[in-house]
């Protein structure tokens, strides 16, 4: 089976980097918030061009983070209806959603968003950007933008991760760069934001100093040593990796466009990190079905309209359509020769010659 990511491989190729993050850890002690802590914070803001980064136990904790920093308890967020459950479970516990409609690329309907609300939460999908410029112009509240699938993609020439109030990252497993469990950071250029970022994150008090009076509410949520220094050494190859992914990406839509199967990509404005594969097909469990009997481990994308799950039901056309449509074909930088021709031809036997 052509899994989504190579986990063995990746491993063998930086055992000797992770065996020594493992064992440095272990010798000296280091529990959360050490120089592993750091390297990850620091090589964010080189990318990001961000003042403050927070690395976090996870990328949900980041959100949720950033719905402390920027006080939205109790307030209207616009979220997309189309969507990662760990990218709506925080509004919908602490906030008050307002949910509207996507594009046909997944991205968030910029012309539909509430006007009514204080907020605004962004996610670039599969490593594609929203407009950012567009989404300033038509909205003028708090935005939280999740970058954790666009690591590594570019704005009109810029590195993702500058834009909105806060930015949110996620290095689970499946993640361009990612670690064996989870963890994440949330970066922002504002000074008084990040002070509350760090109380979040460290149970109301900065640094988690435990001689200073609490200042606010907050939570067991700042970054793990061991995870951020597996990627840690993943940043290194970020720009390698990415190279890689694209390269193959690009690959397999050349030879495949001409099929009934749609991709799903980026817009002028962007230069996409290549996440992974996304395609819409119309018999979308049976052709899943198809490709993992095969031996390509194909994927649901997302299957939760949340308007319908948890909102007030209104009608997301596209999202709906999405949602019973989108597949994820497997991507990644260690992919073989074989193994991307194996992708290829599968996905063409699927479909019935003339």
């Amino acid at each position: 089976m052509i899994k989504q990511k190579k986990y063995k491989e990746q491993y063998s190729l930086l055992k000797k980097e992770y065996d020594a993050v493992y064992k440095d850890i272990m010798v000296n002690g280091y529990d959360s918030s050490g120089p592993y802590t750091k390297k990850l914070e620091n090589q964010l803001k080189k990318i990001t061009g961000r003042k403050y980064v927070f690395a976090t136990i996870s990328g949900t904790s980041a959100i949720f983070a950033g719905i402390y920093a920027l006080d939205l308890f109790n307030k209207k967020v616009a979220v997309g209806s189309y969507n990662y459950s760990a990218c709506v479970s925080p509004y919908q516990t602490l906030c008050k959603p307002v949910y509207f409609d996507c594009d046909h690329n997944t991205l968030i309907n910029i012309e539909k968003i509430p006007k009514d609300c204080d907020a605004l939460m962004l996610v670039n999908y599969y490593g594609n950007i929203v407009d950012y410029d567009k989404v300033r112009s038509k909205f003028k509240g708090k935005i939280i933008t999740d970058c954790s699938q666009s690591l590594g993609a570019k704005y009109k020439g810029r590195q993702d991760g500058f834009f909105g109030d806060v930015s949110i990252f996620a290095f689970g497993g499946n993640k361009p760069i990612g670690t064996r469990g989870f963890t994440g950071a949330i970066a922002t250029d504002n000074k008084k934001i990040a002070h509350k970022i760090d109380c979040a994150l460290n149970q109301g008090k900065a640094g988690e100093r435990r001689d200073i009076t609490i200042e606010t509410q907050g939570f067991r949520g700042s970054g793990q040593e061991f995870q951020c220094g597996l990627v840690h050494v993943g940043l290194k190859r970020y720009k390698q990796w990415q190279s890689k992914r694209k390269n193959i990406a690009k690959r397999v839509i050349k030879q495949l466009e001409h099929l009934p199967i749609r991709f799903i990509g980026p817009d002028k404005h962007c230069e996409s990190s290549y996440y992974k594969i996304p395609v819409e097909v119309k018999n979308r469990d049976k052709f899943i079905a198809f490709m993992k009997k095969n031996g390509v481990d194909a994927r649901h994308t997302y299957i939760d309209n949340w308007s319908k799950e948890w909102g007030t039901g209104k009608d997301m056309p596209m999202a709906e359509r999405l949602t019973r449509h989108t597949v994820d074909l497997p991507l990644s930088p260690f992919f073989t020769e074989a193994e991307v021709n194996k992708i290829i031809n599968t996905v063409k036997q699927y479909f019935p010659v003339g």
